[in-house]
């Protein structure tokens, strides 16, 4: 097995893609910049400690079930995605996350806020929170 270490690799298409074949001819083509999690954070939202992180700033804890977290390095614009669950051990939460409540606030570059709620829309604090963002960094 030979081993190839370099600290850059650029792709020669437009998009910057690169083809990795995955062994025994199966060829997968990437796009690197647009195909990584570019933040992501493991929150414990019931005490507010973050417990692990990828380009986190900081997340505050606002009020019940409000929580901010500020990223490291912005996003290109604020299309970016945001996916996130919660576990609560109580049953209190359902898995439901909002990236913002019902238009009054808005999502920035630098930042999202969200909330964690019961199934009957009450905000409530959840053990655990868990967000992926992807999308185009600045």
């Amino acid at each position: 097995m030979s081993t190839l270490r370099t600290n850059a690799l650029e792709g020669v298409d437009a998009k910057n893609s690169i083809t990795i074949v995955a062994g025994a001819g199966n060829i997968t083509t990437t796009n690197v910049q647009e195909g990584l999690c570019k933040v992501w954070s493991t929150y414990e939202q019931d005490t507010n400690s973050l417990e692990d992180s990828l380009n986190v700033s900081s997340q505050s804890d606002d009020a019940t079930g409000r929580t901010t977290i500020t990223f490291s390095n912005s996003f290109n614009n604020v299309d970016y995605s945001f996916t996130g669950t919660v576990f609560d051990g109580t049953g209190a939460n359902d898995v439901r996350v909002i990236g913002h409540d019902n238009g009054t606030d808005t999502n920035t570059t630098s930042a999202l806020k969200f909330y964690t709620c019961q199934s009957d829309g009450t905000l409530n604090d959840a053990e655990r929170l868990f967000s992926q963002f992807m999308g185009d960094l600045a």
